[in-house]
């Protein structure tokens, strides 16, 4: 071998080593052209340059135990929220934490692969798609309806605060337990809406809810940090955060909905403070004295309120939709209540207000709502989610304000009660009085004209 084909071989091992594959062929040619005599000791290396590049890919497995998921809405803000992972045989389960609620991704709506995961929300058509950066960090973006909205997250496998607490250490928060008076976007009248703000604190730890003329917030928790005020929930459909700080007796702050709203708000001490009372809000309007309508069910098949299955029954009529949290708490009770008085004459019509305005899409994601409670009672689909279009569709309504809202049909068809909205479970004891006063004037109901 002479010193020319010597300096060739090292240029090959330099070049072999930067080159991309796949190989370009007439490189190999002229290679072998050149070396002549040293392909037989060439050809090894020439191989190996242009073979793959194939690091064994190991499969990551995600640290069971609790982890952090931050949205993140803008450079300075993001959405905390806690959950848990855990892990059994290659199945994984995630569950989101809201205060007291639990939102569980079981392992059917969990899917690994190549390093990425999707994961499904159980009710709404709301979804994860991650990359598995380690065992203790996921990065990608949450999903609403379709792809065009998204946010960004950062998750990690994290035991600490929901929200980190500041350094140096604040002073010892002041205690805001107890009910508020709230005004949303108080200087812009187009916009502003009152709200009774329910908050429990247990030294740095939040939790509480916002309820309002059309329904609560649910369940929010977070943080008490001397005089600055966090709460944040991710519900499936909705990522939630509110900030703001305590200056002489007032909270004065922000409220974020997903990246698509934001509003100034205040608050103040008043245990006395009630909002209009639900029942008031939504009327016949003058010249009807009875609810009427026709919507096909779920098989296609029209169904009207005038039908014999209905005759001589008490009928509550649920306006509804299943992108709706506070839809999905209300139907949790009402599958309760009618398991228990079916059998005594109740029947259960839920209009659903779909998002989309294709039939067998508005049919699938009302089957995951139905399904999930075991829901025995009629579903309808109703039309699209708007409440100028359920206006239309229920004229003798002064309005649909609000998703849900129960009609209380006795068995004679006359309307006895119109409720809008629903406070649910994280309302606590507005949600108890609630169940206990619809238990008993059902009951009355059907004690009528038996």
């Amino acid at each position: 071998m002479n010193y020319r084909h010597i300096v060739l071989i090292i240029k090959l091992q330099n070049w072999s080593s930067k080159i991309s594959t796949p190989c370009n062929p007439t490189h190999i040619f002229a290679i072998f052209v050149e070396m002549k005599h040293l392909t037989y000791i060439l050809f090894p290396l020439i191989l190996l340059s242009c073979s793959p590049n194939k690091p064994s890919r190991e499969t990551l497995i995600l640290s069971e135990g609790a982890w952090i998921f931050n949205f993140h809405l803008t450079m300075e803000n993001d959405i905390p929220v806690d959950a848990q992972i855990t892990k059994s045989n290659n199945s994984y389960e995630i569950i989101f934490t809201n205060a007291s609620e639990k939102i569980k991704c079981k392992s059917i709506n969990v899917i690994i692969k190549n390093n990425t995961i999707k994961i499904n929300d159980p009710f709404f058509n709301t979804w994860f798609e991650a990359k598995i950066v380690s065992s203790t960090k996921m990065e990608g973006f949450w999903y609403k309806e379709n792809k065009e909205y998204k946010i960004p997250f950062t998750a990690t496998n994290d035991d600490t605060e929901r929200f980190p607490k500041p350094k140096p250490t604040e002073k010892p928060s002041l205690n805001i337990t107890g009910k508020w008076a709230v005004d949303f976007s108080k200087n812009d009248p187009e916009n502003h809406y009152k709200s009774v703000g329910l908050f429990q604190q247990d030294g740095d730890h939040l939790t509480g809810t916002f309820l309002t003329e059309t329904g609560d917030y649910r369940y929010l928790e977070g943080n008490m940090y001397g005089e600055n005020f966090y709460l944040s929930c991710y519900d499936g459909s909705h990522l939630f955060l509110f900030k703001a700080t305590l200056k002489n007796d007032t909270l004065k702050g922000w409220f974020w909905s997903g990246k698509h709203w934001e509003e100034p708000w205040e608050a103040y001490r008043n245990d006395g403070f009630e909002l209009t009372h639900p029942d008031s809000l939504t009327y016949l309007k003058e010249g009807y004295d009875q609810l009427d309508f026709t919507f096909p069910n779920l098989q296609g098949e029209q169904v009207s309120l005038s039908d014999k299955k209905y005759e001589n029954k008490v009928v509550i009529v649920n306006v509804m939709g299943p992108w709706c949290p506070n839809c999905k708490d209300e139907t949790a009770y009402l599958t309760e209540l009618y398991n228990k008085n079916h059998a005594l004459g109740l029947e259960i019509i839920a209009l659903s207000f779909d998002r989309s305005d294709d039939f067998e899409t508005a049919k699938n994601n009302i089957l995951k709502l139905k399904n999930y409670f075991n829901s025995d009672y009629d579903f309808l689909i109703a039309g699209k989610a708007s409440k100028i279009e359920s206006a239309k569709s229920l004229p003798m309504l002064n309005h649909v304000m609000s998703y849900p809202t129960s009609i209380f049909i006795d068995r004679k068809g006359s309307i006895r009660k119109i409720r809008t909205g629903f406070y649910g479970p994280g309302t606590g004891d507005y949600y108890l009085r609630y169940v206990e006063q619809t238990n008993d004037f059902i009951a009355k109901l059907l004690a009528e004209g038996e």
